[in-house]
This record gives C-alpha cells, sequence and structure tokens, in this order.
C-alpha cells in the first residue's frame, strides 16, 4: 500500500469516532409520558411560568416532561451531546421564546435529555404540537403537548395588549386565556394573567 493509500485509509478510521458523536434526526425520538397528549404548560417571558412537570390537562396537574432521545446514524446513543444544541418549537411557530428553548441538560449516558423546567417564553400553540430541534434539523416524530401564555399576542412582554383579548376571554370563551385548562376562563386564570403583567425576556 503507497504512502498516499496509508494516509486516506488512517483519515477515515480517525474519522469514525467522530461520526459515532454526530446526531442522526431522522432516528431521534421525542416523547411525551402517555397520558399527557392535549396538555398545556403555562410560560412567561421571565421563565416565571409553570414547569412541565405542572402541566394542566382538564384542569388537573399532570407531569408533561418531555423527553429527547439522541442517537447516531446507527441508532447508538450519543451520551454528553450539549443541551445548547437541543431546542424546543412548536409545529407552527405558536411558541416564541427569548432565544432558543434549549434543554435542560446535555444528555445522559443514554442519550436522553428532557425539558421540565419553565421556558422563557409567549404565545400560544393550542393546535401545534411540540418538536425537538438537533443542531438545526427537526426530529420528525412530534409530542401532543401544547403553551399558553399571558403573552398572549407573542410580543414577548406582557402588556396591555395581552390584558384586553384576556379581558374578552372572560365573556366568550378563548381557550388561549385558559390557562389551566379546564375549558372556563375564571378567577385562576385571572390570578396567572395579574402575575404576568409587565414580564418581559431578561
Amino acid at each position: 500500500m503507497n504512502r498516499c493509500a496509508c494516509l486516506v485509509f488512517a483519515l477515515i478510521l480517525a474519522a469514525v469516532p467522530a461520526l459515532a458523536n454526530i446526531p442522526f434526526p431522522d432516528l431521534c425520538v421525542l416523547d411525551n409520558p402517555v397520558g399527557t397528549d392535549g396538555a398545556t404548560v403555562f410560560t412567561l417571558p421571565n421563565g416565571a411560568g409553570a414547569a412541565f412537570t405542572n402541566a394542566k390537562l382538564a384542569g388537573s396537574t399532570v407531569d408533561a416532561t418531555l423527553t429527547l432521545t439522541v442517537v447516531n446514524s446507527d441508532g447508538n446513543a450519543i451520551a454528553d451531546y450539549p443541551a445548547e444544541d437541543m431546542w424546543l418549537v412548536s409545529t407552527a411557530g405558536g411558541l416564541v421564546t427569548c432565544g432558543n428553548a434549549v434543554a435542560d441538560a446535555a444528555t445522559d449516558v443514554n442519550g436522553m435529555t428532557v425539558w421540565q423546567q419553565p421556558l422563557n417564553g409567549g404565545g400560544h400553540s393550542l393546535t401545534e404540537d411540540a418538536q425537538a430541534i438537533i443542531f438545526g434539523d427537526p426530529v420528525p416524530n412530534t409530542a401532543a403537548v401544547h403553551f399558553v401564555s399571558a403573552d398572549i399576542n407573542g410580543d414577548l412582554t406582557v402588556n396591555l395588549s395581552d390584558i384586553t383579548v384576556f379581558t374578552q376571554a372572560l365573556s366568550v370563551y378563548n381557550a388561549i386565556a385558559d390557562f389551566n385548562n379546564d375549558g372556563v376562563v375564571n378567577l385562576s386564570d385571572i390570578t396567572l394573567m395579574t402575575q404576568g403583567i409587565g414580564t418581559t425576556c431578561p
């Protein structure tokens, strides 16, 4: 084997370990717990909204933690993949965040990470699913977890325009103002709206 061929072979062998740490989004999976389809997570631009573990479904509290499993092209788990390269969106852009809604931590030894902590965000995604993005590429499956916010219009500040929409929902039901997902806009939603007034991105 000549020197040039040896060099090419050595470069290929050196690249194999690197490929083992490159995610293959088409094989990665985003999951939400069984029985939490349709749950909503309340967000605020300053991150003082609800954790995924405090999501609401039909007025009850459920744990809607989202789990992403990151694998390479061989389907093998990738450990220690950085959190900042994995983020959450809603499928049609209704969830608006202050920067990317990155995962809570790097992947563990099983290639898994979660979203449990409150998001810095606003807008609403009641007709959209949650979707994970890995370094700019979407994971194909989605999770039926939705987002609501006192920042109803998604401009990342809770102000008069949001209060106006919320006030209208007190007389004519609008699900985007039903922050606790119980089918009615009432005192519990008013409390959350009041807590959100004036909040903005950090």
